[in-house]
């Protein structure tokens, strides 16, 4: 009975540690691409109906922002759970989510306009092991803040940057234009990927 109970339980632990991911990318979706197999994506316009089957949110900051006071009060409910939140931005005006979300968690936003194709990572990142990455097409850069860590830097700047927030984690990124599906080749590929695992680790 007891090696019945053993196998049961072994089973049952692999498969929680095997069940596939699942991820929202909404907001300013339309030219993103996303080729990762083992993850589960679903791509939104709108702000999720309810995020209680995600593992980690990505928004996507548009023009005009897909957030209310509520859905803001959900993502500070999610983070609470430990769960994950990128935040990409571009340059103006695709910024509206992210100014809401990081005056919301830091009260800062990201500001200018840098023309810089490439970015250069730190040291031990979890970016990418490349010194050099893609800094998007047109990019926007973030304060410094002891909060978080900065991942890569543009024109001596933060590009991106990742922390704890509650008991989660976030992703602030000023160049999501990486990942649209015109550039989204070789590392930029991994980069997103990396940024999934970051999220969704447990």
């Amino acid at each position: 009975m007891q090696n019945g109970l053993t196998f049961l339980v072994s089973v049952l632990l692999s498969l929680s540690l095997n069940a596939q991911k699942r991820i929202c990318f909404c907001g300013n979706v339309s030219s993103i691409c996303e080729i990762e197999d083992s993850i589960e994506v679903v791509y939104s316009n709108h702000f999720p109906d309810s995020l209680s089957s995600f593992d980690a949110l990505f928004i996507f900051s548009s023009a005009e922002s897909i957030l209310n006071e509520s859905h803001q009060q959900e993502l500070l409910t999610f983070l609470e759970s430990g769960k994950g939140i990128y935040i990409g931005s571009e340059n103006w005006p695709l910024q509206a989510e992210s100014k809401v979300l990081t005056n919301l968690f830091y009260a800062k936003e990201t500001w200018g306009n840098f023309s810089t194709k490439e970015a250069i990572t730190n040291d031990k990142s979890l970016i990418a092991d490349e010194k050099k990455i893609d800094a998007g097409n047109s990019t926007v850069v973030f304060p410094l803040d002891y909060r978080l860590k900065v991942e890569a830097w543009i024109d001596d700047e933060p590009l991106i940057l990742s922390g704890n927030w509650l008991n989660g984690r976030i992703i602030i990124d000023g160049g999501y234009s990486r990942f649209y599906c015109s550039n989204i080749t070789g590392i930029n590929h991994d980069i997103l990927k990396r940024f999934m695992d970051y999220l969704t680790k447990d």
